[in-house]
């Protein structure tokens, strides 16, 4: 059986990643590829796998180090049961990182909402939209309780 291999440049198409990216994720340990003779970058199927778990997670907003936690943690344990333990408490901990984004997600997504709705009301008004050409307009009135709207208005 034979492996192929891919340079950078292939698996930066495969993935939809830039070679920048990809020499990022080396430079942080968190992949290492085949390099031959001349210095060249080879990547394995199990390469590329490897590297699209990073970019998955990665953007979804996991940190460099968490990644590199749950990547390198296995190979630091002496038994099965010690790495299940070890890995578990790091997806735990993740999983609680995320639920805590949706929540936070959840909360801008209805301010957004919130924020556009205020804005439609804005349809068909003469004035300058600013708050001192339109000190009544309800947009002006909610830049406090909608923090995305002090983008909008000034």
């Amino acid at each position: 059986m034979t492996i192929d291999y891919f340079k950078i440049g292939e698996v930066a198409e495969i993935l939809g990643a830039t070679v920048r990216a990809i020499r990022y994720y080396e430079e942080e340990g968190l992949l290492v590829p085949h390099r031959t003779d001349g210095g060249t970058r080879l990547y394995s199927e199990q390469h590329i796998d490897r590297l699209r778990a990073i970019l998955h997670l990665a953007g979804n907003g996991f940190s460099i180090e968490v990644i590199g936690l749950i990547g390198s943690t296995r190979k630091t344990c002496t038994t099965g049961d010690e790495s299940s333990e070890k890995i578990s408490g790091i997806i735990d901990s993740s999983i609680t990182d995320v639920e805590e984004k949706i929540v936070s997600l959840s909360a801008l997504k209805a301010e957004l909402k919130a924020a556009k709705n205020l804005i439609k009301k804005c349809n068909g008004c003469t004035n300058v939209p600013s708050s001192q050409d339109c000190p009544s307009c309800s947009v002006n009135k909610s830049l406090k309780k909608i923090e995305v709207l002090n983008l909008v208005w000034e």
